[in-house]
């Protein structure tokens, strides 16, 4: 199994605006997601108890459910590519007529930032704040990503307190939309209660992490990969659940030696989590635009890799890099078209998609891709978008809407 997601990006006048949540201002809803409103989501305590399961909620077939597709953009360090980020998102909306799934709501994603980029050691701090806030404005949702983005697997319970209380402090500051030279003082303005999602860097965590999130109100965590038992093939990987009775996925790591501990329950907190994206075999190649020969071009580059089954951990840094799968445009396309194409020809779970908006900028310097330009990496994100939203089934939507609907769920 690959290392997950190695590397991530480290590497005038005029009053302070601190928004209130509201519905269609980024902020949330009743529900606590944006384009749903008054589907009868139960307002949130805390107290959901759902068992990791291949089935759809509700009792739902497969066929009743949206497809969700949301990318999950971490680190978020350098304007010019959130900014493309979100140009790519502006006007486009979701199919369909009914609010209860999303239909005719505008496509939305999940920010999970790193506040270390808008202190004065981040490259371009106040550009940065006004970019983050517009993302919350656009309706975005921002979550929290650390405050150091530092590898986490040895942190006590204090050293997570911190990282994580730290980026909650400065995604919430308030917002100068008048600063022209950095202010400790302010922030990107987010109101905590749209502060509803966590990620870790490297997805590296331990079990002192998940009393941490809870202590802070968390939602969801959405570190744990799952999906890499031998009889989960893409179409029946399990939806989000709750860590009433821990996690199968991280029990498997835990054997594996990639992960460090088991994880006590956490009742109540909800997993989103990381799946596998899987690489096309030769028989479908011609269909999705790739050479045949693509699994064995892998297996050469990691001996680890499984040729029969295909999968990747699901985010763009291990398809992308020097040191992961040194995918082309091409090859990154086929891969995460052919994923949505298992996904829906199976139970439809979530397709939540692991990124860096660092890896899409020109500016960045340490993005060692070798068979890529950047400009090509957005085109395939562009491409693959355009591809998912031409199916009549697929949402595309953030963590937090998923969620809010998995809770209350509706058919299409």
């Amino acid at each position: 199994m690959a290392s997950a997601c190695a590397m991530a990006g480290c590497h005038g006048t005029g009053a302070l605006q601190t928004p209130e949540p509201s519905a269609g201002s980024g902020g949330s809803t009743s529900s606590g997601g944006t384009g749903a409103t008054g589907c009868g989501t139960p307002p949130w305590n805390g107290e959901d108890n759902v068992p990791a399961s291949p089935n759809p909620p509700g009792g739902l077939s497969p066929s009743q459910v949206p497809m969700f597709v949301t990318i999950g953009w971490d680190d978020n360090g350098y304007p010019d590519s959130m900014q493309w980020a979100l140009d790519m998102m502006k006007g486009r909306t979701n199919p369909g007529t009914n609010a209860c799934t999303y239909d005719g709501a505008p496509m939305t994603v999940t920010f999970f930032n790193s506040s270390t980029y808008v202190t004065s050691a981040g490259s371009d701090p106040v550009t940065l704040k006004k970019t983050w806030h517009d993302a919350w404005v656009d309706g975005h949702e921002i979550g929290n990503h650390t405050h150091s983005h530092s590898h986490g697997q040895p942190f006590t319970t204090q050293q997570w307190e911190d990282e994580i209380a730290s980026c909650q402090d400065w995604l919430t500051k308030p917002f100068d939309p008048n600063e022209t030279s950095w202010d400790e003082a302010t922030g990107a303005g987010i109101p905590l209660a749209d502060i509803k999602g966590f990620r870790t860097p490297f997805l590296e965590y331990n079990d002192a992490l998940f009393s941490v999130l809870q202590g802070h109100g968390f939602w969801y965590d959405c570190s744990i990969q799952d999906g890499w038992h031998w009889d989960s093939d893409g179409t029946n990987y399990v939806w989000p659940y709750t860590l009433d009775e821990g996690s199968a996925g991280n029990e498997l790591l835990v054997e594996w030696g990639t992960q460090p501990e088991s994880l006590s329950p956490r009742p109540g907190l909800w997993e989103m989590p990381v799946h596998p994206v899987i690489v096309p075999p030769d028989d479908a190649c011609p269909s999705y635009g790739c050479e045949a020969g693509l699994r064995a071009k892998l297996k050469a580059i990691h001996s680890w890799f499984g040729e029969e089954d295909g999968k990747i951990t699901g985010f763009d840094y291990n398809l992308w890099a020097d040191d992961a799968f040194q995918m082309n445009k091409a090859e990154v396309v086929a891969t995460l078209k052919y994923t949505l194409d298992k996904r829906l020809e199976g139970n439809r779970a979530p397709m939540l998609l692991g990124a860096h908006t660092d890896y899409y900028s020109p500016s960045y310097p340490e993005a060692n891709a070798p068979s890529s330009t950047y400009q090509e990496r957005r085109e395939a994100i562009e491409e693959f978008l355009e591809y998912a939203i031409s199916k009549e089934q697929v949402r595309v939507v953030s963590y937090v809407q998923v969620l809010d609907w998995i809770r209350n769920p509706s058919a299409l």
